[in-house]
């Protein structure tokens, strides 16, 4: 909220130093939020030794919602920056980036379901 207000402000003396200061704000955000998944990455490995998961899923896991959010973020960002040509194309390549980081757990989803039907 602050940075929103800041933003605002300086949008009325100076609008091409908002822009800038709207970025600052967001990596800051982003750098806040990544700080807080080193507890969360922990307590995945807790879940997933507890449930016999392989660990690797969880780690797969945690990588798409980063590259989900991460894309999120760089997205808005550019709406924000008045290029929303460019941030439909930034969300779609996050979202690619996730199904291609997503296929070969799906792949062995699917081989499990096969190795169960007769």
């Amino acid at each position: 909220m602050a940075a929103a207000l800041l933003c605002m402000v300086v949008r009325q003396q100076q609008p091409e130093m908002a822009n800038l200061c709207a970025l600052a704000a967001g990596a800051m955000l982003m750098v806040a939020a990544l700080e807080g998944m080193g507890s969360l990455q922990d307590t995945f490995a807790r879940l997933a030794s507890m449930s016999g998961l392989h660990e690797g899923y969880i780690s797969m896991l945690l990588k798409v919602l980063g590259i989900a959010y991460t894309a999120e973020l760089a997205a808005q960002t550019c709406a924000d920056l008045g290029e929303n040509g460019l941030a439909m194309k930034v969300a779609l390549v996050g979202k690619l980036a996730i199904f291609v980081m997503a296929a070969p757990m799906l792949m062995s989803l699917l081989e499990m379901i096969l190795e169960l039907v007769p």
